[in-house]
């Protein structure tokens, strides 16, 4: 298990790469699950970037 610091870290570079890079933005929108899965991120993870990801396209 990573450290909660370590976690933080690649929800904010995921978050940063979803800012800038539109492809990846538009296959995390589209199906997060399989985006999700390549980082070693806890579930509570993966629902916090999931709910910045919602939020971030209405």
């Amino acid at each position: 298990m990573i450290s909660r610091q370590k976690e933080a870290e690649i929800i904010s570079e995921i978050l940063l790469k979803a800012a800038s890079e539109a492809e990846f933005r538009n296959s995390l929108i589209k199906d997060p699950t399989a985006i999700l899965e390549r980082y070693n991120i806890s579930n509570e993870a993966k629902y916090i970037i999931r709910k910045s990801i919602i939020d971030l396209t209405q």
